[in-house]
């Protein structure tokens, strides 16, 4: 079944014609729909989505406040689907004999399409069984005994609906709590008694406590940890039990931790393990000839060891310098088993992003003891070089442009498994004008603006060098911190309808994961040289008559030498949750350190002609000096599989002093756009409530303030749609006179543009095309009382086209 066009249009009817029809028209006779499950307790230590979660039967899934898959399911007639099918199926066998009679091999026959709008968009109705509802009830009680109401009353009814649709009720008694009154534990070990004793300060057990189910099995795998940490290899959480002993009266229970020896697994390299050994390593060997599952397969190996640790490497030499894996294992022989230093030790060797597949295997056998054991670090090289292309379409600021992309990546440089990427960006894209026209006397550049569809060439060469070692000591960072050295360099050159702008960066610094979650970039030197070696007459002209210090500065030489630290916060870990909060601050500040040489040495600062003021130079090129902080935070909520929501919140303040009185255009905020405020084409809403004529220089700011939220939906298999909500404007930290409205008040909320809008996004997995539809709803640039899409404007109306903005994307917004 091949998805078309006309389909999805089909589905949008089916959507507004569907959803209202009786949804349980589907339903067999005598049997009802399951509407609503509702959860009725006044105890408000009980989670109502907790439980919620456990019963069995769940209404069928909503998308805009509406059952639309049901409703598709719905949609075909069974019996016209059946005579379809059988059609369908007649129409192949004859195909078939005829492929058959040519030599050919018969073919199934393909889905019809209601059967594809049942199977793939729909969802069967959900029909109400009373044992499910029984089982849940059941379920329920037994989760808040686990909670420690021990004599809790579960009940449920069923209430019959109109259209054959039913409400299920399950009201919760869980009258008095158990609370822990005596807690010990019990052990049949000597050592395991011994270190028991000494880690029982940390338990998570409390006289007191209400009893809880969640929490002694977070007290089991705490005593696992702590177990595997001290050197017991093979203990586990099920060799933990309790006791609970609720016979003492007054709703309190007596609790008694039971902990066993390991014993020895069902393998035969641990045939003769000891119960209760806690482990030494005898060997370590780092295995990278890449063997992995291959049998019948001769490689010559070669073994070399240093610091009393094995490496067996395939080839005249390791491919990998031993020094630099030596440095991430560790754990060496005659240590004592611990869990940290193992999982320490794979987390460095993944985080090197070099091998496929890190394996950490351990093995008794062959050792000069029952207390010892070997340890092998198989690791499977990944591939060492890689050069792939890429196509782009872009949207800024709903301007589109196409872009290529070539990329060499080789993942161990100096054989010290370090990352060189060597990339280049060849890009075109269609720019309106600054000043918003074209003349017969603009040179070259304009020229193009005129005749071709792509008037803005860019042009962008980078190189990255990633080592696995930081220039700092290595004491200075905690050992799961995984520190690496960035050194990178990249030149841009884009040629524009009214100017040429060329960049060239440099950034040398670190990164480090300060957690698991925690990832800090601190780029020590940031150099970033802005060159306008030309620029049109009209665009002179317009500087010239515009008269705005500002947008002069923006389209001026400028260098920017400081450096940038950052820092991303995501407790996603890499799975699929219910929730999940991204975080990321970035601290950026330029120009500080050459002031303060300059004035050191005396050197004697320049004059600006236009203002007065005085500053420096750095060669021959006036550098910026401030400081920035940028701030973003995102919340995504998993509502069910095909349904999420995500909000943002971000902000940020720049403050320019000294050298340059103005933020670089480069480091400058603004709103709009395809990935903000999506109602406004970038750089178009702002500062403040500023109204001047909306011309094609962009509006930029010092302060930055904006907040999102998305209903995120799919249809079908590739296909989803959105709604959304931004709010969001920038401002200047002072009024500018030239800007009336555009300083930063105490009625800043009272500017805030307002776009709503809806959005369909087509989903391939590795690649997303995002279209959306943003509507104004309130701007700021109109006065007070007129700001609201549904007041009157004094001057008239403008036309609703000019409320609407369109954006291309690519992936999701935020």
């Amino acid at each position: 079944m091949h998805l078309r066009a006309s389909h999805i249009g089909i589905l949008l009817v089916c959507w507004s014609l569907g959803t209202g029809c009786h949804l349980a028209k589907r339903v067999p006779e005598g049997h009802f729909l399951l509407k609503k499950n509702k959860v009725v307790v006044d105890d408000r230590r009980i989670d109502r989505a907790d439980v919620a979660s456990i019963i069995k039967q769940q209404p069928n899934k909503k998308v805009l406040w509406t059952r639309f898959y049901l409703a598709m399911y719905n949609l075909p007639d069974p019996d016209r689907l059946a005579r379809k099918k059988a059609a369908k199926a007649a129409r192949n066998e004859e195909k078939n004999a005829r492929r058959i009679a040519k030599g050919k091999s018969p073919k199934e026959p393909g889905r019809t399409f209601g059967e594809w709008l049942r199977g793939v968009v729909g969802e069967p109705p959900v029909v109400l069984d009373s044992s499910l509802t029984y089982r849940s009830r059941d379920q329920i009680a037994l989760y808040l005994k686990k909670e420690g109401f021990f004599h809790a009353v579960v009940r449920d009814s069923t209430v019959l609906l109109n259209h054959h649709q039913a409400k299920v009720i399950y009201t919760l008694l869980p009258r008095t709590a158990y609370r822990l009154r005596n807690i010990s534990y019990l052990v049949d070990d000597a050592p395991l008694q011994y270190y028991m004793g000494i880690g029982w300060p940390s338990t998570v057990l409390h006289s007191g406590d209400r009893f809880d189910a969640d929490v002694l099995d977070a007290e089991r795998g705490r005593v696992a940890d702590m177990m595997k940490e001290l050197g017991y290899l093979y203990f586990n959480r099920d060799l933990v039990t309790f006791d609970a002993d609720t016979a003492v009266g007054d709703h309190q229970v007596d609790l008694v931790m039971r902990l066993q020896r390991p014993a020895p697994y069902k393998d035969p390299h641990l045939a003769h393990t000891p119960q209760g050994t806690y482990y030494y390593l005898e060997h370590v060997t780092v295995d990278i000839t890449g063997r992995h599952g291959q049998t019948g397969t001769t490689i010559a190996v070669d073994t070399l060891v240093r610091d009393s640790i094995t490496i067996l490497y395939k080839g005249r030499r390791p491919e990998y310098r031993p020094s630099a894996l030596l440095n991430e294992i560790y754990f060496g022989p005659g240590d004592r088993y611990k869990q940290s230093s193992n999982d320490l030790t794979f987390r460095r060797l993944t985080n090197l992003r070099v091998f496929d597949r890190v394996d950490l295997l351990y093995d008794t056998t062959g050792t000069s003891g029952k207390d010892r054991v070997n340890c092998r670090i198989r690791l499977i090289p990944g591939k060492r070089q890689s050069f792939s292309v890429e196509g782009f379409g872009t949207n800024r600021g709903g301007y589109l442009g196409t872009s290529i992309g070539l990329s060499y990546r080789h993942r161990n440089m100096f054989h010290s498994m370090g990352q060189l990427q060597v990339s280049l960006t060849l890009g075109l894209e269609a720019q309106q004008s600054i000043t918003g026209q074209f003349t017969p006397t603009d040179e070259a550049s304009t020229a193009v603006g005129r005749d071709v569809l792509f008037n803005t060439v860019e042009i962008g060469p980078e190189v990255t060098l990633r080592l696995p070692r930081p220039w700092l000591p290595a004491n200075w960072f905690s050992r799961s911190a995984t520190p690496r050295t960035v050194l990178s360099a990249l030149y841009n050159y884009q040629r524009r309808p009214d100017y040429t702008r060329t960049l060239a960066k440099f950034t040398f610094g670190l990164e480090w994961n300060e957690s698991k979650r925690n990832v800090v970039t601190w780029n020590l030197l940031e150099i970033n040289a802005i060159r306008i070696p030309y620029r049109t007459s009209t665009f002179e002209t317009y500087l010239e008559q515009a008269n705005d210090p500002v947008l002069t500065d923006s389209y001026s030489d400028h260098l920017i030498g400081g450096g940038k630290l950052a820092m991303t916060y995501n407790t996603s870990d890499g799975l699929k949750k219910p929730d999940v909060t991204f975080f990321r601050g970035a601290l950026e500040y330029a120009g500080n350190l050459v002031n303060l040489v300059h004035r050191a040495g005396n050197q004697v600062p320049e004059v600006d002609e236009a203002s007065g003021a005085s500053y420096y130079t750095l060669l021959g090129v006036r550098y910026a000096q401030f400081v920035k902080l940028d701030l973003d935070l995102r919340h995504y909520h998993t509502i069910h599989d095909r349904s999420s929501l995500a909000f943002r919140v971000a902000g940020g303040i720049g403050v320019p002093y000294g050298n340059l009185p103005v933020l670089p255009f480069e480091t400058s905020f603004f709103v709009g756009g395809a990935n903000g405020l999506r109602a406004w084409r970038a750089r178009s809403v702002g500062p403040g409530s500023y109204s001047g004529p909306l011309l094609a220089y962009d509006r930029i700011g010092e302060i930055k303030l904006e907040a999102n939220a998305e209903y995120r939906f799919t249809l079908i298999s590739f296909f989803e749609g959105a709604l959304f909500v931004d709010a969001g404007n920038i401002w200047f930290r002072n009024e500018d006179p030239q800007r009336p409205g555009s300083g930063f008040s105490s009625d800043f909320l009272s500017e805030m543009a307002i776009g709503t809008g809806i959005g369909a996004r087509l989903n391939f997995d590795f690649f997303l095309i995002r279209f959306d539809l943003g509507l104004q709803m309130k701007d700021p640039g109109l006065p007070k009382g007129e700001r609201w899409i549904v007041q009157p404007k004094a001057g008239g109306d403008a036309p609703f086209g000019q409320k609407v903005n369109f954006n291309l994307g690519i992936g999701y917004p935020f």
